[in-house]
């Protein structure tokens, strides 16, 4: 088994739910996500583990306590 890379180790993707089948990256924007993100999770007692874009310029930043585990539900189509 190879070993992650720092890089990898530090990827969270944020993917709409809705949408099945391959989908392509590669388009990059400038943002300041990343300091957001630290800034939140800087005392330790959050992580966030989710990005709400709703067609404006806004995002919503989605949080949970530290240690505690998502539980998404998918409910499969019929």
């Amino acid at each position: 088994m190879e070993e992650k890379t720092e890089q990898e180790e530090n990827l969270r993707v944020f993917v709409d739910i809705n949408v099945n089948g391959n989908a392509n990256g590669g388009v990059f924007i400038e943002s300041n996500l990343k300091d957001k993100v630290e800034e939140l999770e800087a005392s330790g007692e959050v992580k966030v583990v989710g990005v709400v874009y709703d067609e404006t310029y806004n995002l919503e930043i989605l949080t949970q306590p530290k240690g505690s585990r998502p539980m998404i539900n998918f409910s499969k189509k019929k």
